[in-house]
């Protein structure tokens, strides 16, 4: 694997995932307006998000090349662009970002940028496993990964945003109503994570693989991402059924606990992230 290249496509997921998921989250919280701290903040991951995308095209070029990312291979970039799916790609990643910054600094309502965002993150789709794909099955694929890629988006988001509440000592009240709001939404991230990620499993390695996916790489990764996942559903429900009551019955008292476990369930999705990245860069096809 490629170290560089999996670093790249890391940052990229890091920074899409907050661009988008942070005003999901405050637009789930009826939280329409958006603070000077707050446009600083997702104008800054909307920069990043051009500059990252641009590393990423760099180490791809690279990784196929077998040569260091710098100097950047001009001519293998211009024909990754120009020839390859990568080229839409970039231009609607680079639309939908610069809509973002627009929306940013003109009307700086949170669900309009949240939709320009979650158009970014989507784009994420159409350069991993999906983006290969042809036809009405390339095309599910692709709208499995995008909804996927956004789903994922709004519960990272929503852990940033609540860890940074607990962490940064808001009211029980405060972390008792955003917990409870955002119960709901919460739940239909993890529905179309669940259903997309089911779809983008069969449709990568296909229903005959599934028996021996173990035995290969790829398998053993998606199968730790999956046990990654199952963790995070744990510590969500413990969230929301023991320690939220817990945070109504004895207010700032609780909060450490949620603080430690809203710390850990960051963790995992970053590990979750990690393990994302990699997969992106391996053959699922490839012999055991």
């Amino acid at each position: 694997m490629d170290a560089i290249l999996i670093a790249a496509r890391l940052a990229l997921y890091v920074d899409l995932a907050a661009l988008a998921g942070l005003p999901m989250f405050w637009w789930s919280m009826a939280d329409l307006t958006m603070t000077p701290a707050r446009r600083i903040a997702l104008a800054g991951l909307a920069l990043g998000g051009l500059a990252l995308s641009a590393f990423w095209l760099i180490a791809s070029a690279a990784a196929m090349a077998g040569t260091p990312p710098f100097p950047a291979d001009a001519d293998l970039i211009a024909t990754l662009l120009r020839d390859t799916p990568i080229g839409s790609v970039m231009a609607w990643r680079a639309a939908a970002l610069a809509v973002a910054l627009l929306l940013l600094a003109v009307v700086p309502r949170t669900p309009a940028v949240a939709i320009a965002a979650a158009g970014a993150a989507a784009t994420l789709a159409g350069v991993g496993h999906a983006g290969a794909g042809e036809g009405a099955a390339g095309w599910l694929h692709c709208v499995a990964d995008g909804l996927h890629a956004v789903a994922a988006a709004g519960w990272f988001g929503a852990l940033l945003a609540l860890t940074g509440g607990v962490i940064g000592r808001a009211s029980s009240y405060r972390s008792t109503y955003a917990l409870h709001r955002f119960s709901l939404f919460g739940t239909v991230f993890v529905a179309t994570l669940v259903v997309t990620g089911a779809i983008n499993t069969v449709m990568i390695a296909g229903i005959a693989a599934l028996p021996t996916l173990a035995s290969t790489l790829y398998g053993r990764l998606l199968i730790a991402k999956l046990a990654l996942f199952g963790a995070m559903l744990l510590l969500a429900a413990t969230n929301r059924w023991r320690l939220t009551p817990r945070l109504v019955r004895e207010g700032a008292a609780a909060i450490p606990a949620l603080r430690r476990s809203l710390a850990v369930e960051t963790a995992l999705a970053l590990a979750i992230m990690i393990l994302v990245a990699a997969l992106g860069t391996l053959d699922p096809t490839a012999a055991p």
